[in-house]
């Protein structure tokens, strides 16, 4: 079964159902990334002014540090506080804020070379930190350098809940601008390929017959198709109307004189039987040459009427036989050929159905078949595959199923359609015919 073509809408939204997500995550991802980067530059800044601060409030005085009341910092003297300092000089600490009495803050860290500031993270007491380390040299005031290791500590708590805040605004405004990008995009999508779906509607218009060319204004981009489409079609139009009107105009020369021959004829057996076989040649040609074929923009026929006018026909002809033909159709079921042809295909089979069958006929319809059944003798598997080989004349086959299958036969091949030739449940022949579906 051939895979059902997408429309280029479904397409192009699942793209952006598909795309927007992705680029989103994307710039919420960079933006996740530039927003903590400024937010660790933030916190190092802050380490480096309580640096500053405490370096600008110590003492040294006979060989200990003391803190100037300059230290104004409240959280390096409160308990537990999440600032913590300390002060190392030759690996021993002569100085540790109040607010790390309780805090083993011999976390193994790198030592800065003299002058050099280290900023990084660190685990005190199972807990998250940042540290600044930084190695001052201290000159007393006789001269002595004394190297001083002033380490901060600051815990990550604030900034953590900082950044998974704002991952959460992020996150909130991201998804609030994906859903109005979809809704946008949607919108835009539906308004850019409107032109499309107009042109779509005139094409089904045109498979209906309710229109003869498209009429509808278009984008540029669609106006030369439109154009060219159009004179295709005029110009298939004049050409049709033109082939049958030429057709129209041999079939009456041509059986004028025939019929002129045919009554004035002699006796002469061969005579007679040449002048038949001439008028059945240029029937069979004509019919060959009128069939219209394949049409891309064909408009769908009703069966119900043209086969009743058929049935009702050949209940005439055949009235000796008292025949009973059930037309068991849907009435709005439609075929996708020009009416000529129908009547061509449908009273040949009728004709021969009418001939073979012994009283009964049912024309019947499932699934776009067409069957018609009759009660006759039927015809032969053998016989069957004879009559449905594409190569063979039908006028070879023999009395009763000759040349009028075998312009069936190619009238339903001109429309891409099918033929099939079975026993019916009547006990006779079944005929399936099969069109494709005619536009609704």
């Amino acid at each position: 079964m051939a895979k059902r073509p997408s429309s280029i809408s479904r397409r192009l939204f699942t793209a952006t159902l598909l795309s927007m997500p992705i680029l989103l995550a994307i710039t919420g991802f960079a933006i996740e990334r530039a927003f903590y980067s400024s937010l660790l530059n933030a916190e190092q800044d802050r380490l480096q002014l309580q640096f500053f601060g405490l370096l600008g409030a110590m003492e040294w005085r006979e060989g200990r540090i003391e803190m100037a009341d300059r230290l104004k910092e409240p959280r390096f003297w409160q308990f537990r506080s999440g600032l913590y300092g300390e002060i190392h000089n030759d690996g021993k600490s002569v100085w540790r804020s109040l607010s790390a009495d309780t805090v083993d803050l011999s976390a193994s860290l790198p030592n800065p070379a003299p002058g050099q500031a280290l900023f990084g993270q660190t685990h005190l007491d199972k807990n998250a930190f940042f540290y600044y380390r930084f190695l001052a040299i201290w000159e007393t005031e006789d001269g002595k350098e004394i190297p001083l290791l002033i380490s901060l500590y600051a815990q990550r708590d604030t900034f953590q809940s900082e950044l998974n805040h704002f991952r959460r605004e992020l996150g909130l405004w991201l998804t609030l601008v994906l859903i109005f990008s979809v809704l946008l995009s949607s919108f835009l999508l539906y308004w850019g390929l409107k032109p499309l779906r107009g042109l779509a509607k005139d094409l089904v218009r045109l498979e209906r017959g309710e229109s003869q060319r498209l009429e509808n204004s278009y984008p540029r981009e669609l106006s030369s198709l439109t154009k060219n489409l159009n004179r295709l079609l005029e110009t298939e139009q004049r050409q049709r109307e033109r082939y049958r009107n030429t057709l129209g105009d041999l079939a009456h020369s041509l059986k004028t004189p025939l019929a002129v021959l045919k009554t004035n004829a002699d006796d002469s057996n061969v005579r007679q039987q040449q002048v038949e076989r001439m008028e059945n040649i240029i029937t069979y040609q004509l019919n060959r040459a009128v069939s219209t074929g394949p049409h891309a923009l064909q408009q769908g026929t009703a069966l119900y009427p043209l086969l009743q006018s058929l049935t009702n026909s050949l209940l005439k002809v055949y009235h000796q036989k008292d025949l009973a033909i059930e037309l068991a159709l849907a009435t709005d079921f439609k075929a996708a050929a020009d009416e000529q042809d129908l009547f061509e295909v449908f009273g040949n089979v009728l004709d021969n159905a009418c001939k073979a069958c012994q009283k009964n006929i049912r024309i019947s319809s499932e699934d776009n078949w067409i069957f018609i059944d009759d009660d006759g003798p039927g015809i032969s598997e053998e016989q069957a595959e004879k009559l449905l080989d594409r190569g063979r004349r039908g006028d070879q086959y023999g009395q009763g199923q000759g040349l009028g299958l075998s312009i069936v036969r190619e009238v339903i091949d001109s429309y891409q359609g099918q033929l099939k030739i079975s026993k019916s449940k009547l006990g006779g022949c079944r005929i399936a015919i099969r069109f494709k579906a005619a536009a609704t």
